[in-house]
């Protein structure tokens, strides 16, 4: 096998196994939020302060993304510091109801009801994952066809 051919196996490699390592990730970050809303503790937590990062630059119009940070006390009496998304209209001192899991309080989540905000961006993830990865198995597929004909022909 020539030297660019190897190349491009590694680079095609890389192409098909980065779409699955997002999805193991972003599964796992959602099962774990899942299961920390049905199963973990409950208990009040406070918003404590909102950072709003603007995002500009490639000629596109900036954006603005909004971290939230929230404060609550274990059962324990640890007090916890985590960010997690919230409503727009949230300020720095509303009240949430917080649940986490007792062996990993830093992972807790705001628990909204009849949230479903991580599911549907799972979904859209996912989506665009399985494009990524289709479209990388048809240029790698293509590019071992046309590399085995050069390879054939010399």
């Amino acid at each position: 096998m020539t030297f660019i051919a190897l190349v491009f196996v590694a680079i095609s490699s890389l192409f098909v196994l980065a779409p699955i390592v997002m999805a193991v990730k972003a599964v796992n970050r959602v099962r774990w939020r899942t299961r920390a809303q049905r199963h973990g503790l409950r208990t009040e937590g406070r918003c404590i302060r909102i950072e709003t990062v603007r995002r500009s630059g490639g000629g596109r119009p900036s954006s603005l993304r909004r971290h939230y940070l929230f404060e609550f006390v274990t059962q324990d009496g640890r007090q916890v510091r985590f960010e997690d998304a919230a409503p727009d209209t949230t300020v720095p001192g509303d009240l949430f109801t917080v649940s986490y899991l007792p062996e990993r309080p830093d992972k807790a989540t705001v628990a909204l009801p009849g949230d479903r905000r991580a599911q549907r961006e799972l979904g859209c993830l996912l989506v665009f994952l399985a494009f990524f990865l289709t479209t990388s198995l048809v240029i790698a597929g293509v590019g071992i066809g046309v590399l085995s004909l050069f390879a054939g022909g010399s």
